[in-house]
């Protein structure tokens, strides 16, 4: 290619801004929505490459076998770091322990999240101090280090190296200052200290450090060279078999073992940390990624974009069959058949880059809500190389999609095209409407899974948990009540306050994931000496009276009377559920019973309030009186509107404030917990109904010109017909015959396929939207008005061809 043809092809451009602003904006859209997704994709696998030789690095991990419902979580018994370092294995072994301290800043009591690790941590994370000593800030117990935005927090500036603050009454030295960790890790921290820190007491550290029956935060292992992780694993898993797990473990519990194990061991890679699902939802996993849904936004990402290039490939076809008159001329006067085609490459690759640098313009103003949809921070993939690979990239794509427009131009029958004949085959016109047919495909499919979706997501948001939530505020408190004389006062201050007409204490409430995966079950015996699993909920004694839940037999939990019973008795309740799973053919027979092999006595059965989402059926429930819990329920005594709950809530916020002044209160409706169990859904249903806007506005694009080329190119045959007598209304049947076929024929392709991934989502539901079937023939409706938009212009010239003029055309 010459420098002349890209001069002519900008000049022929300018020529018709139009069209070549359609062609632009449509391939820039494809682009930038490409640029974004692919970027979340090197996001995403880019997780903890920050960490030099991750390959090595790995995260200890256990899974409790004799629980009913099993969860491997990283959260691990720090007694297996020593074991680790005991083996005679080459390694290091690091706990990470991350605490809750408290801090005078600016005249008020505050907390820091302080993470605990081992000296070896340095090496394993390979974390560069940018000022000071990292491994001082490890070793001396009153040595602490900082990233830059804690520095600037705690001291107003990122200069934070040799100042002293007070934690925990101890006074401590920033003796290293470090970078900000990246968005996309998993060890994220705000401030390290070593174990041996002065920030907590030595028994305390020690009886953490050697306990089998606590977990308080991660152990990752570094291996040497020629040292694998099955090795370590099998060391590991050795000890751990004769580790105490004895007593936590119930007859029941060991019985339902059959031949596994009572404790599972494995490490897991930190190279593939972000992508485990097997420990998502558990305690300190933070977020994690799954595999499938990054594949797929990619995969979207190119989909998007190769509908972006046929809508293209679409329009500078059309463009090249109006200038044949132009191409036989070139040719007459001597235009080789590869001058022809470098001068359409070079039209194509001229508008394609000038479209890519528009898509990037595009990505940059879309990332907040990219960010906001995918819920990362994506703010680094705009970086120098990633904007060139996008530019270079649109230049190939060019490159490619001028190949068949100039393949036309080669192909030009001078004498046909001088006749006024068109110049486009028939398998041409074909491969343009199969184009188009796959484009509405696409977009009928995402649209049809997008609204199943989220019509299932409100179906599930709307249904009833079995209580009223509107009155019901939840205050999650900082300590439990046992331990704290703090957490007592503060529940019994909300009680006394005048908007107050009940508090209840529980351990978890309806709708909250307590993030262990276990949903607090355990294992009893039925009474024909069988075994079965129950939920178990920890309440306090007025938790059935504050949620309004009345007894469908015996009676509920009683404040007045509630204790332990004759011969150590406890008094439980159970949900209809449990009785059935218990062997009782009746609520009645129940009452009064006492559960095989435990101290529990049924004092009544309870409804079923919904504890977890649509996906899980209703639990057999045990409920049991706990003295120990961190989560109080506040039934409003006024009507529960917006203006008495805020007022509430700044009650409540004045008395928390003065038991626990280091920390802000977390209080929320107690429905906004269902909300947050379907964000996950709300957000893919987001996700795919852009990509469904997106696709379905390429696809109107395409059909758009299809129909003017069809109306160009049928000209003749259109106004024949009116002069055999062809009212309007033929002549629209007949423009528009062919695009409702199209329109058909893309319905038949894709929404089966709709409907089978529809139906694998509604699936993991008990209960289903009655919407949810009527999402595909949703799709096929809007796929028809757009089609009807589309092309109703062009229906409307046909009908008013002149004939006179056409065949003089």
């Amino acid at each position: 290619m010459k420098p002349s043809d890209f001069r002519i092809g900008w000049r022929l451009l300018l020529r018709h801004p139009l069209q070549s602003a359609v062609e632009i904006l449509g391939l820039a859209t494809g682009f930038a929505v490409c640029f974004l997704l692919l970027g979340f994709v090197a996001y995403s696998f880019s997780y903890d490459k920050d960490v030099p030789q991750s390959e090595r690095v790995f995260v200890i991990k256990h899974r409790l076998n004799f629980i009913p419902q099993p969860q491997w979580m990283e959260y691990t018994p720090f007694a297996l770091r020593e074991v680790a370092l005991r083996s005679g294995l080459p390694l290091e072994a690091s706990a990470w322990w991350p605490r809750k301290a408290t801090l005078q800043l600016q005249g008020r009591t505050q907390e820091l999240d302080v993470t605990a690790v081992d000296p070896a941590f340095q090496s394993i994370s390979g974390l560069p101090a940018l000022e000071g000593d990292l491994r001082a800030a490890l070793t001396r117990p009153d040595g602490l280090a900082v990233t830059r935005q804690t520095a600037l927090r705690l001291f107003g500036t990122t200069q934070a190296l040799g100042r002293t603050i007070e934690i925990n009454h101890q006074a401590l030295q920033v003796r290293a200052v470090l970078a900000d960790r990246p968005a996309n890790s998993t060890l994220q921290f705000n401030a390290l200290v070593g174990l041996d820190s002065a920030l907590w007491p030595e028994k305390e550290r020690q009886e953490a450090m050697s306990s089998w029956m606590s977990i308080g935060g991660r152990i990752y292992v570094k291996t040497g060279p020629g040292t694998t992780p099955q090795a370590l694993q099998r060391v590991l898993q050795d000890t751990i078999d004769r580790a105490p797990w004895d007593n936590l473990a119930t007859p029941e519990m060991k019985a339902a073992l059959a031949k596994r194990k009572m404790v599972d061991i494995a490490l897991g890679p930190l190279a593939d940390a972000y992508f485990d699902r097997s420990v998502a939802n558990t305690m300190g996993a933070g977020p994690r990624g799954d595999l499938r849904v990054v594949l797929a936004l990619g995969a979207t990402g190119l989909l998007i974009l190769l509908l972006a290039v046929v809508n293209y490939v679409n329009l500078a076809t059309v463009r090249a069959l109006r200038r044949q008159r132009e191409i036989a001329m070139r040719r007459v006067l001597g235009a080789s058949t590869h001058q022809l085609l470098t001068q359409f490459m070079a039209e194509s690759m001229l508008l394609s880059t000038a479209a890519a640098a528009l898509g990037v313009l595009l990505a940059w103003l879309l990332l907040p809500l990219a960010s906001d949809l995918l819920e990362r921070s994506l703010d680094g993939v705009f970086t120098p190389a990633a904007v060139g690979a996008c530019l270079l990239f649109g230049a190939l794509v060019g490159a490619a999609a001028g190949v068949y427009p100039g393949w036309l131009a080669r192909g030009v029958d001078m004498n046909a095209t001088l006749a006024h004949r068109s110049g486009e085959t028939t398998g041409g016109v074909w491969l343009r409407r199969v184009l188009t047919t796959v484009q509405f495909s696409v977009a009928m499919s995402m649209g049809s899974l997008a609204l199943a979706i989220l019509w299932q997501t409100q179906f599930a948001s709307a249904a009833p948990p079995g209580f009223d939530p509107a009155p019901l505020l939840v205050v999650e408190m900082k300590d439990n009540l046992r331990d704290s004389s703090a957490a007592r006062s503060l529940r019994d201050a909300i009680a006394q306050l005048p908007g107050v007409a009940g508090v209840a204490d529980s351990r978890d409430v309806p709708g909250r994931d307590d993030m262990t995966g276990t949903h607090g079950s355990g294992t009893f015996l039925r009474v024909d000496g069988s075994s079965t699993s129950l939920s178990i909920h920890f309440v306090g004694p007025d938790f059935f009276n504050v949620y309004g839940l009345k007894a469908l037999a015996g009676r509920m939990f009683d404040a007045r009377i509630e204790g332990a019973a004759a011969d150590g008795e406890q008094n439980v309740v159970i949900n209809q559920a449990a009785v059935l799973a218990l062997g009782w053919p009746s609520a009645q027979q129940a009452l009064g019973q006492r559960i095989g092999g435990t101290q529990f006595r049924i004092i009544g059965v309870a409804p079923d309030p919904r504890w977890e989402t649509l996906r899980d059926p209703v639990r057999p429930t045990l409920y049991q009186i706990a003295h120990d819990n961190q989560l109080l329920t506040v039934h409003m005594r006024d009507v529960p509107d917006a203006r008495n709950r805020e007022a509430l809530e700044r009650d409540i916020a004045a008395a928390w404030s003065r038991y626990f002044p280091a920390s802000e209160p977390v209080i929320r409706a107690a429905g906004s917990y269902y909300a947050q169990a379907y964000a996950e859904d709300v957000r893919v249903a987001r996700l795919l109904a852009c990509a469904t806007a997106v696709v379905f506005a390429l696809a109107a694009f395409g059909i758009y010109v299809l129909a003017a080329h069809s109306v160009q190119r049928r000209a003749r045959e259109i106004v024949l017909r009116k002069l055999h007598g062809a009212g309007r209304d033929a002549i629209a049947v007949l423009v528009s015959r062919e695009f409702l076929l199209l329109t058909a024929a893309a319905a038949a392709v894709g929404l089966p396929l709709a409907w089978l991934a529809i139906e694998r989502y509604l699936a993991g539901f008990a209960e289903r939207s009655p919407l949810g079937g009527w999402a595909p023939a949703a799709a096929l409706a809007f796929a028809l008005l757009i089609v009807t938009m589309a092309t109703i212009r062009h229906t409307v010239a046909a009908m008013r061809i002149a004939p006179a003029q056409a065949l003089r055309d």
